[in-house]
Formats: structure tokens, sequence, C-alpha cells
């Protein structure tokens, strides 16, 4: 029992530290940063990178329909009109498979080639994987985990179930993408 438990342990905890080797922006800025929705600060992080001038322009993923940039970014500062022409909200896509066909097109409509991927730490691997496979493969894809929330909170337990779901979900995820 004990083996078997240390096992499943250790099937949950490869896909995260195999993330920590995964590629994170160069000097250079990206094309695109590409921000999953879904709490954690994504899209405040995804925002200040853009400000920062990782990427060239800023692609928020399922931000959900007729998403606005005053819902999804409160207070943020103005923005010039050159600004607001490299800012995208996608609103249908609602998973992580979906954000990635989404990419997809985004990807072939505006000619990416060099993108950062953000979103939450303990998310990143099964995201990583998901756009890897579904994105060509000539794609450049870096990546900036944001740190989880839980993980400020005192949560261990939440913190540690969060990281133990998304390591068997990443291990779905391959077994369902090989077959692509």
């Amino acid at each position: 029992m004990i083996l078997l438990l240390l096992g499943v342990s250790a099937g949950a905890a490869v896909p995260h530290l195999l993330a920590g080797r995964l590629p994170g922006p160069s000097g250079e800025a990206a094309d695109v940063i590409l921000v999953l929705s879904g709490g954690e600060n994504r899209i405040q992080e995804g925002f200040r990178a853009w400000k920062e001038g990782k990427g060239r322009e800023l692609y928020i993923l399922g931000a959900g329909k007729g998403a606005k940039l005053e819902r999804i970014l409160p207070g943020h500062p103005a923005l010039s009109p050159g600004e607001l022409r490299s800012l995208y909200i996608e609103g249908w896509s609602e998973n992580t498979l979906e954000n990635a066909f989404s990419a997809k097109a985004a990807v072939s409509e505006r000619g990416y080639t060099r993108l950062i991927l953000l979103t939450s730490d303990y998310h990143m691997p099964r995201a990583y994987l998901a756009f890897h496979r579904v994105l060509p493969k000539e794609i450049s894809i870096a990546v900036i985990p944001v740190r989880s929330e839980w993980r400020n909170r005192n949560a261990f337990f939440r913190t540690l179930r969060l990281f133990f779901v998304e390591g068997w979900k990443y291990w779905g995820y391959r077994f369902f993408l090989y077959w692509e």
C-alpha cells in the first residue's frame, strides 16, 4: 500500500519536476504573450510582462464571452491606441485544450513564431504540453509560470492537491494528445 501511494505521488510530481526545465523568455521580445485566464493573477502578470516589453502583443485566452478589458483587468492604466491594437481578448475557449486551439488560430492568422505562455505554476506542465502538441513544431514557446496564490495563504494541503491533480491531468493529456 505504501509503495502504491509513493508511486501515485511520484507520478504526479514528475511533470512539475520536468517543468523546471522549460525555457524562460530570452532577452529579445517575443511576438506575443499568451495568457491563460483563470485567476491566480495570471492576467495581471501577463499585462505586467507585456508592459515590460517581453512581448510585442498580449493575447488573453479564455476570458469569457464579451469580456472587456475593464472587467478582466480592473484599474488598468490608460492605454494608447497603439497599445490597444496590440491587445487581444479571446472569449470562446473554456479549457486548456481549447486555449491551445484558439492560440493555433491566432498563430496562423497573425504569423507569430515566438511566443511566451503564461499561466499558474501548477498548470504550466499541462498547458505547455497542450500548446507544444497543438501548435506547429516551428513555433518557439517560452514560459512564465505565475506562483500560485495558495502558497501565500498557508494552504499547504490545498496547494498539494492542486499540484497532485494537475500532475495526473498532465498524464491524461499526454495519453490523449499522443493519439492525435
